[in-house]
């Protein structure tokens, strides 16, 4: 697991030229670029870092800053559209799902509408501290995966599961409910905290359990 700074799968992008003028000037014009890395810290959306065909090395690039496609998009999403909720902890890891790599999916953003797109990798996190979660990045009613995914008009989002429609053509064979009414996971499952039952007092390898009477 990653501490502020994780290496990310090289990805060509094209930065929004205002991100180098301080939103000054720039503007409709695009410089490309390959993602190397993502910095993530609490309070803030997650930061990139884009080396760019001149040489330069740009980061802490929210991903606003960053489109698939050299125009500006439409429509032009707002960056707190693209990522709903900062970043959780200091430490996180990237992880690229296999199974659902490059899978369709539609996020549901804040205007309520759903947008289009594929899916292509996912930021999950861990405590920043070893003994107590101060962050809530584990505590099972507030974590959040952050599914990065890359929309059909070009912006690049960052969304939880629960913003999420995923289409797995081979697999997902049922409709999508309008409004699922599933609960939010509230347990922690800790399968050694049960007092009932204890190991044997020996070094075999193969050891056996007995039941403590109530």
């Amino acid at each position: 697991m990653a501490h502020i700074e994780h290496n990310f799968f090289p990805m060509k992008v094209f930065l929004r030229n205002e991100y180098l003028y301080q939103d000054k000037k720039g503007h409709g014009e695009f410089s490309e670029g390959v993602i190397i890395s993502v910095r993530c810290m609490p309070g803030q959306v997650a930061l990139f870092q884009v080396l760019l065909d001149n040489g330069v090395l740009r980061d802490k690039l929210p991903s606003h800053a960053l489109l698939t496609e050299p125009k500006t998009p439409t429509p032009d999403l707002p960056f707190d559209y693209l990522q709903i909720w900062n970043c959780f902890s200091y430490n996180f890891t990237v992880v690229q799902l296999s199974y659902l790599y490059d899978t369709p999916v539609s996020v549901y953003m804040k205007d309520k509408k759903w947008y289009d797109g594929v899916y292509h990798s996912t930021i999950n996190w861990g405590s920043n501290n070893l003994n107590a979660d101060m962050t809530l990045s584990e505590d099972p009613m507030e974590h959040k995966s952050h599914h990065i995914i890359l929309l059909d008009n070009g912006q690049i989002a960052l969304q939880p599961n629960n913003r999420i429609r995923w289409t797995e053509p081979s697999f997902v064979t049922k409709p999508f409910p309008a409004r699922p009414d599933y609960l939010v996971c509230k347990e922690f499952y800790n399968a050694e905290g049960f007092e009932k039952w204890h190991t044997e007092d020996s070094d075999r390898m193969f050891y056996d359990n007995t039941d403590i009477d109530e």
